[in-house]
Protein backbone atom coordinates (compact mmCIF):
# COMPACT_ATOMS: atom_id res chain seq x y z
CA UNK A 1 0.00 0.00 0.00
CA UNK A 2 1.17 3.45 -0.84
CA UNK A 3 2.23 5.93 1.87
CA UNK A 4 -0.15 8.73 0.34
CA UNK A 5 -3.08 6.10 0.37
CA UNK A 6 -2.11 4.92 4.02
CA UNK A 7 -1.98 8.44 5.17
CA UNK A 8 -5.23 8.95 3.01
CA UNK A 9 -7.18 5.96 5.20
CA UNK A 10 -5.94 6.78 8.79
CA UNK A 11 -7.02 10.36 8.20
CA UNK A 12 -10.60 8.89 6.99
CA UNK A 13 -10.71 7.03 9.86
CA UNK A 14 -9.98 9.61 12.06
CA UNK A 15 -12.10 12.43 10.45
CA UNK A 16 -15.18 8.90 11.06
CA UNK A 17 -14.12 9.14 14.83
CA UNK A 18 -14.29 12.74 14.86
CA UNK A 19 -17.62 12.50 13.05
CA UNK A 20 -19.04 9.65 14.88
CA UNK A 21 -17.90 11.23 18.89
CA UNK A 22 -19.95 14.51 17.89
CA UNK A 23 -23.12 12.56 16.29
CA UNK A 24 -23.31 10.69 19.20
CA UNK A 25 -22.36 13.85 21.88
CA UNK A 26 -25.35 15.84 20.04
CA UNK A 27 -27.49 12.42 19.99
CA UNK A 28 -27.03 12.04 23.72
CA UNK A 29 -27.55 15.46 24.39
CA UNK A 30 -31.08 15.84 22.96
CA UNK A 31 -32.15 12.76 24.43
CA UNK A 32 -31.53 13.91 27.86
CA UNK A 33 -33.29 17.36 27.30
CA UNK A 34 -35.78 15.58 25.89
CA UNK A 35 -36.05 13.35 28.78
CA UNK A 36 -35.60 15.94 31.17
CA UNK A 37 -38.77 18.51 29.64
CA UNK A 38 -40.83 15.26 29.84
CA UNK A 39 -39.75 14.43 33.58
CA UNK A 40 -41.05 18.65 34.23
CA UNK A 41 -44.32 17.22 32.52
CA UNK A 42 -44.63 14.72 34.85
CA UNK A 43 -43.98 16.93 37.94
CA UNK A 44 -46.28 19.14 37.18
CA UNK A 45 -48.66 16.88 36.35
CA UNK A 46 -48.22 14.91 39.67
CA UNK A 47 -48.55 18.23 41.61
CA UNK A 48 -52.61 18.92 40.12
CA UNK A 49 -53.21 15.45 41.32
CA UNK A 50 -51.47 15.65 44.44
CA UNK A 51 -53.10 19.32 44.87
CA UNK A 52 -56.85 17.48 44.89
CA UNK A 53 -56.16 15.34 47.14
CA UNK A 54 -54.40 17.63 49.67
CA UNK A 55 -57.26 20.14 49.24
CA UNK A 56 -60.03 17.16 50.14
CA UNK A 57 -58.64 16.81 53.39
CA UNK A 58 -58.07 20.47 53.90
CA UNK A 59 -61.58 20.79 53.16
CA UNK A 60 -63.27 18.15 54.91
CA UNK A 61 -60.84 18.82 58.02
CA UNK A 62 -61.71 21.94 58.01
CA UNK A 63 -65.82 21.14 57.54
CA UNK A 64 -66.03 19.16 60.85
CA UNK A 65 -64.59 21.27 62.53
CA UNK A 66 -67.17 24.03 61.92
CA UNK A 67 -70.03 21.59 61.92
CA UNK A 68 -71.70 17.93 62.43
CA UNK A 69 -72.24 16.23 58.78
CA UNK A 70 -74.39 13.41 57.99
CA UNK A 71 -73.49 10.16 56.60
CA UNK A 72 -75.20 10.92 52.82
CA UNK A 73 -73.49 14.12 52.99
CA UNK A 74 -69.75 12.59 53.03
CA UNK A 75 -70.93 9.80 51.13
CA UNK A 76 -72.34 12.08 47.97
CA UNK A 77 -69.44 14.46 48.12
CA UNK A 78 -66.48 11.76 48.66
CA UNK A 79 -68.32 9.58 46.19
CA UNK A 80 -68.00 6.58 48.57
CA UNK A 81 -71.18 4.40 50.06
CA UNK A 82 -73.14 5.03 53.15
CA UNK A 83 -72.09 1.06 53.64
CA UNK A 84 -68.37 2.07 53.50
CA UNK A 85 -68.74 5.25 55.92
CA UNK A 86 -70.46 3.04 58.66
CA UNK A 87 -67.66 0.69 59.66
CA UNK A 88 -65.77 4.61 60.88
CA UNK A 89 -68.75 5.47 63.34
CA UNK A 90 -68.24 3.87 66.20
CA UNK A 91 -71.38 3.13 68.03
CA UNK A 92 -69.75 2.79 71.26
CA UNK A 93 -68.59 6.52 71.41
CA UNK A 94 -71.09 9.33 70.66
CA UNK A 95 -68.39 11.59 70.07
CA UNK A 96 -68.06 9.58 66.49
CA UNK A 97 -71.44 9.95 65.19
CA UNK A 98 -74.85 11.71 65.90
CA UNK A 99 -78.43 10.45 65.49
CA UNK A 100 -79.63 13.95 64.71
CA UNK A 101 -82.58 12.95 66.83
CA UNK A 102 -84.99 10.09 65.73
CA UNK A 103 -85.13 8.10 62.30
CA UNK A 104 -82.90 11.09 60.98
CA UNK A 105 -79.98 10.02 59.24
CA UNK A 106 -76.98 9.90 61.23
CA UNK A 107 -73.48 11.44 61.10
CA UNK A 108 -70.27 12.79 62.09
CA UNK A 109 -70.19 14.91 65.19
CA UNK A 110 -69.15 18.21 64.64
CA UNK A 111 -64.97 18.26 66.22
CA UNK A 112 -63.96 14.48 65.37
CA UNK A 113 -61.27 15.28 62.74
CA UNK A 114 -59.64 12.06 63.02
CA UNK A 115 -61.95 10.29 62.00
CA UNK A 116 -63.25 12.52 59.21
CA UNK A 117 -59.34 12.33 57.71
CA UNK A 118 -59.80 8.69 57.95
CA UNK A 119 -62.88 8.60 56.05
CA UNK A 120 -61.42 10.75 53.57
CA UNK A 121 -58.21 8.73 53.25
CA UNK A 122 -60.69 6.19 52.67
CA UNK A 123 -62.24 7.77 49.68
CA UNK A 124 -59.06 8.78 48.07
CA UNK A 125 -56.88 5.71 48.58
CA UNK A 126 -57.23 4.94 45.14
CA UNK A 127 -56.11 8.83 43.89
CA UNK A 128 -53.12 8.40 46.35
CA UNK A 129 -51.87 5.06 45.28
CA UNK A 130 -52.16 5.95 41.61
CA UNK A 131 -50.22 9.75 43.07
CA UNK A 132 -47.58 7.51 44.72
CA UNK A 133 -46.93 5.37 41.89
CA UNK A 134 -46.27 8.24 39.46
CA UNK A 135 -43.99 9.71 42.58
CA UNK A 136 -41.87 6.83 42.70
CA UNK A 137 -41.86 6.67 39.10
CA UNK A 138 -40.69 10.15 38.77
CA UNK A 139 -37.73 9.18 41.50
CA UNK A 140 -36.71 6.85 39.22
CA UNK A 141 -36.20 8.98 36.17
CA UNK A 142 -34.60 11.64 38.22
CA UNK A 143 -32.27 9.46 39.61
CA UNK A 144 -32.01 8.04 36.22
CA UNK A 145 -30.83 11.11 34.77
CA UNK A 146 -28.09 12.24 37.53
CA UNK A 147 -24.29 13.04 36.11
CA UNK A 148 -25.84 14.98 33.17
CA UNK A 149 -23.66 16.29 30.23
CA UNK A 150 -21.42 19.04 31.24
CA UNK A 151 -23.98 21.54 28.92
CA UNK A 152 -27.36 20.19 30.91
CA UNK A 153 -25.57 20.50 34.35
CA UNK A 154 -27.41 23.38 35.50
CA UNK A 155 -31.21 22.24 34.23
CA UNK A 156 -30.49 19.01 36.45
CA UNK A 157 -29.67 20.86 39.21
CA UNK A 158 -32.66 23.40 38.93
CA UNK A 159 -34.78 20.22 38.67
CA UNK A 160 -33.41 18.48 41.54
CA UNK A 161 -33.91 21.72 43.52
CA UNK A 162 -37.14 21.51 42.27
CA UNK A 163 -38.18 17.86 43.39
CA UNK A 164 -36.98 18.60 46.88
CA UNK A 165 -40.31 20.95 47.17
CA UNK A 166 -42.67 18.09 44.81
CA UNK A 167 -41.06 16.02 47.58
CA UNK A 168 -42.70 17.98 50.54
CA UNK A 169 -46.06 18.96 48.98
CA UNK A 170 -46.54 14.83 47.99
CA UNK A 171 -46.10 13.76 51.62
CA UNK A 172 -48.27 16.75 52.72
CA UNK A 173 -51.16 15.90 50.12
CA UNK A 174 -51.38 12.56 50.77
CA UNK A 175 -49.98 12.14 54.46
CA UNK A 176 -51.70 15.46 56.40
CA UNK A 177 -50.22 15.45 59.79
CA UNK A 178 -50.20 18.61 62.42
CA UNK A 179 -52.90 20.88 63.22
CA UNK A 180 -55.55 21.98 60.75
CA UNK A 181 -54.24 25.39 60.90
CA UNK A 182 -50.62 24.26 60.73
CA UNK A 183 -51.33 22.05 57.82
CA UNK A 184 -53.13 24.35 55.76
CA UNK A 185 -50.43 26.85 56.03
CA UNK A 186 -48.26 24.30 55.06
CA UNK A 187 -49.82 22.65 51.88
CA UNK A 188 -51.13 26.46 50.67
CA UNK A 189 -47.32 27.76 51.08
CA UNK A 190 -45.52 24.40 49.67
CA UNK A 191 -47.96 24.56 46.69
CA UNK A 192 -47.58 27.84 45.96
CA UNK A 193 -43.45 27.61 46.26
CA UNK A 194 -43.93 24.60 43.96
CA UNK A 195 -45.85 26.29 41.47
CA UNK A 196 -43.97 29.45 41.25
CA UNK A 197 -40.22 26.84 41.01
CA UNK A 198 -42.32 24.69 37.83
CA UNK A 199 -42.84 28.27 35.94
CA UNK A 200 -39.24 29.23 36.40
CA UNK A 201 -37.84 25.52 35.85
CA UNK A 202 -39.64 25.63 32.58
CA UNK A 203 -39.07 28.79 31.04
CA UNK A 204 -35.19 27.39 31.75
CA UNK A 205 -35.14 24.08 30.37
CA UNK A 206 -38.01 24.28 27.61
Amino acid sequence: MKKGLIIGTVILVIGLGIGYYFWDKNTKEKTYSSQLSTLLDEIELSTSESAIIGATYQEYWGEIIDRSIPTSTMSEALNISEDEIEPFLNYSNTAHFSTYGGNSPRGLEQGNFDTMLAIVKLAKSEDTAITLKNYDSITNKLTNLKNPPKKFESDYETVLDLYEIYNSFVSLSTQPVGSYVEYSKNINSTYESLQSKIKTTKIQIQ
